[in-house]
């Protein structure tokens, strides 16, 4: 699945690995520091992918989702309703 994910681009991803990196030093010596670091990553994935999410939602099929995403329809439906904030059993 993993193959057929949608790319992010270069800029982005370099910057998400040296993130990833920064917080895994930080945990070696501040691991409180690195919590609140992580806590910040995901409260900027929720602030970010909120409108994202509403319009893949109304302009994607599951299949595409998941195939986009390189996740399993559910997996990918459960990212949707998470970020978009919705309930899944609406």
């Amino acid at each position: 699945m993993e193959r057929s994910a949608i790319t992010v681009p270069e800029p982005l991803a370099d910057l998400l690995r040296r993130v990833e990196s920064e917080i895994e030093k930080l945990a070696r010596t501040t691991p409180l520091a690195a919590l609140r670091a992580a806590r910040r990553l995901e409260m900027i994935a929720v602030q970010t992918a909120y409108w994202p999410a509403l319009d893949i939602l109304r302009n994607a099929t599951a299949e595409q989702t998941a195939a986009a995403l390189g996740l399993n329809e559910d997996a990918a439906q459960n990212l949707l309703a998470r970020f978009g904030h919705l309930s899944r059993y609406r």
